[in-house]
């Protein structure tokens, strides 16, 4: 239940009076919007404990949270369904000057009744481990790529050196330094490897919107996920790609400079 007078959800659509506020996402999952009548399954106090009853509630509003699991009642709405008027299920505590939130959670946990007794921060810091686990495990994989990227590119940077070699030797010949044939080739590994970086984010935003829509949605259906690609991670992206093609010629250079000129333009008959 959420208090008018305190904190309350930021509705996208809807009011918060009225009836129940569900989550973006389980409206979604529902396929309801604000006004539409569902069936709110929920605890009632009674003479002998608590029972569980189903409710035709309307939906109040709309909060754009992708927790699923999160819905929200006003007092005077709750009050006639649940009948918990003067109960809590739920206290936020604040330690006092001197106790630290463990020396709190140590003195609730004594108390008869009190099943649990958690940080503020325990959930979010729990799904952020979990997010900077699955964020590890890309980073490792997209250092694996790299390096694979560069692989490549010093494998085909060597193999057009030789290929080239009469091209290269033919501009020396003409008065052109070792490190001016060595600039026109990075340039040239550089537009290839900015080329296939927008090839290869198009390929990967394509692939992360099927994953976010299916897998993700499969193993983890309470959160909603969206797919989205921040502009600094494309430039990262870029500056990577493009930036790793065109070290690999550098590795050239001690060949160019120990060209044989003659001898490679050297025609056998």
């Amino acid at each position: 239940m959420a208090p008018l007078s305190g904190w309350a959800p930021a509705l996208s659509a809807g009011n918060l009076t009225g009836g129940l506020v569900l989550s973006g996402k389980a409206a979604a999952d529902l396929g309801v919007r604000a006004g539409d009548l569902v069936t709110f399954r929920h605890p009632r106090a009674a003479a002998g404990g608590l029972v569980t009853v189903s409710s035709p509630v309307p939906v109040a509003g709309i909060d754009p949270t992708p927790m699923r699991a999160f819905a929200y009642l006003t007092p005077a709405t709750a009050a006639p369904l649940l009948r918990l008027a003067g109960m809590t299920n739920l206290l936020t505590v604040l330690p006092s000057t001197g106790h630290t939130t463990a020396d709190v959670q140590r003195a609730l946990l004594n108390i008869p009744h009190v099943a649990s007794a958690q940080s503020v921060r325990a959930a979010t810091g729990g799904l952020r481990s979990s997010l900077d686990q699955f964020t590890g495990i890309l980073n490792v994989a997209a250092a694996v790529a790299l390096l694979l990227v560069f692989l490549i590119a010093f494998n085909t940077a060597s193999i057009g050196t030789d290929e080239r070699a009469r091209e290269h030797a033919t501009m020396m010949a003409f008065g052109l330094p070792a490190r001016t044939v060595l600039g026109l080739t990075t340039v040239e590994s550089v537009l290839v490897g900015v080329l296939g970086t927008v090839i290869g984010l198009g390929a990967g935003y394509g692939l992360l919107a099927w994953l976010t829509a299916t897998t993700i949605a499969s193993v983890m259906p309470e959160i909603g996920v969206t797919t989205a690609v921040s502009a600094g991670t494309m430039a990262a992206a870029l500056l990577l790609g493009a930036g790793t093609v065109a070290a690999a010629p550098l590795f050239t250079l001690r060949r160019l400079r120990r060209t044989d000129v003659p001898s490679t333009l050297r025609v056998a008959e």
